[in-house]
């Protein structure tokens, strides 16, 4: 039995790699402030040292809040997004010993970052000692993403499927 592809096949194929390049591109969409600060730059190239690349800086994403039918917008900023193999990184750039984990301020922006950017860790950057450390926040975003995937892959099939038998 050979299987040989139709247009309609095509199109079905071609339409599952725009939508999943066009979800990709989505996903990694920034605005940015008007000008980074200094200290970003001097992050960014202690980051790039260490084998990350920059992907953005004074990356901004907005998170919407649904209070009782009413939508309040708030904007998330991340002094620069990194990634490092498969793994996207938002960084929090310190100085003068403020990026403490024990501070509530800053657990709460790294609670912001996780919800706005998505990212596998946030890494803070200690600019006076030029130290980083990485935290990671650990959820089921992973489980997530697997079954979105098998329930695209299975609406796929079906639509195949269903596309192949009214022929």
């Amino acid at each position: 039995m050979v299987l040989t592809l139709t247009a309609i096949d095509y199109i079905i194929i071609a339409s599952f790699a725009f939508l999943l390049l066009l979800y990709k591109v989505v996903r990694d969409w920034y605005g940015t402030r008007d000008v980074p600060r200094r200290i970003d730059e001097k992050a960014a190239e202690l980051l790039r040292e260490e084998g990350y690349r920059v992907l953005a800086r004074a990356a901004v994403k907005f998170i919407d809040f649904d209070i009782e039918g009413k939508v309040h917008r708030q904007k998330g900023k991340a002094d620069l997004v990194v990634r490092r193999g498969i793994k996207k990184y938002v960084v929090e750039v310190n100085a003068r010993d403020s990026g403490s984990v024990r501070n509530a301020d800053i657990r709460r922006r790294i609670l912001e970052y996780k919800i706005a950017f998505a990212p596998h860790g946030i890494i803070t950057v200690d600019m006076d000692r030029e130290r980083m450390r990485i935290i990671k926040i650990n959820s089921r975003r992973w489980l997530n993403t697997v079954l979105a995937l098998g329930a695209a892959a299975a609406l796929g099939a079906v639509i195949y499927l269903f596309v192949r038998y009214l022929r």
